[in-house]
């Protein structure tokens, strides 16, 4: 369906899309142009399938576009982020992390069901990433010997993805998900809240450091997944981050994923 509508109202705008206020409740996620129409169809099937497995989250009402832009109606979400509400609630942080990863850790008791693969993801990833072809080669080998699962996992779990809201907390963005091993998608939460987009001065980084120290030490207790698990993960989901990876302190986690790679037996980015 194809609507001109100058009465929608502006909520906010991400890489991907801009968010509209239609009324009656609902909110159009209005996606820029050089988004592929494969990410749009998962986002809105991905948020489908989760709701129906009892994640919370705004489930996709149907497909719109407007003005030749391609979007997804979704009701709306009263509330912030959490990356917001924390802003405005810095001591009560921990309490919010904790709740965040109670969340992530319920969503991966849900099946992956018809979503695509978590390791094909990251092999497509790692295969088509700046490393070099003998560590390429090396990672993607080691990467099928992984035990695998097909729970669901969201791929994209951060502070900005997750609404406070008065029906407590929500995820959001279902547009990298994915059906994976648990502990794949508990590492990329560490590695978003750690190195991902966002303020990099001293204290902000002491900050992220702690925080994503608080969500794997959180996530071990809430979860099956064990220390060990998220180490063998790590260093695979990390050199697929390397691919389109759009982020601060560059030096910090390239440090990250070089130790990764080295304890794992992989090889190493840097030339001995």
């Amino acid at each position: 369906m194809n609507e001109r509508t100058a009465s929608y109202s502006f909520i906010a705008k991400g890489a991907s899309a801009e968010l509209l206020d239609m009324g009656g409740g609902r909110a159009l996620k209005l996606f820029h142009d050089n988004v592929p129409d494969e990410m749009i169809v998962r986002e809105a099937d991905a948020s489908v399938h989760a709701g129906a497995c009892g994640v919370p989250t705004a489930v996709a009402i149907g497909r719109q576009s407007r003005d030749g832009r391609r979007g997804i109606v979704y009701p709306r979400l009263e509330g912030a982020t959490l990356m917001d509400w924390i802003r405005r609630n810095p001591m009560r942080a921990g309490w919010a992390l904790d709740q965040m990863v109670e969340l992530h850790a319920t969503m991966h008791r849900a099946r992956g069901g018809a979503l695509r693969s978590l390791k094909q993801v990251l092999a497509t990833d790692i295969a088509y990433g700046p490393a070099p072809d003998a560590l390429q080669r090396a990672a993607i080998t080691y990467l099928e010997a992984l035990p695998d699962d097909d729970v669901l996992t969201h791929g994209d779990f951060h502070l900005g993805n997750v609404m406070m809201t008065p029906q407590g907390m929500m995820v959001i963005d279902w547009s990298k998900a994915a059906a994976g091993h648990p502990a794949a998608d508990a590492v990329r939460s560490e590695m978003l809240m750690q190195f991902g987009i966002g303020p990099t001065d001293r204290v902000t980084n002491l900050w992220r450091d702690w925080a994503a120290w608080r969500l794997r030490k959180c996530y071990r207790k809430t979860s099956a997944v064990s220390v060990r698990g998220m180490d063998q993960w790590r260093p695979v989901v990390a050199l697929a981050w390397l691919r389109a990876r759009d982020a601060g302190r560059t030096p910090a986690f390239l440090h990250y994923l070089d130790k990764a790679l080295r304890r794992s037996g992989i090889g190493s980015l840097r030339p001995r």
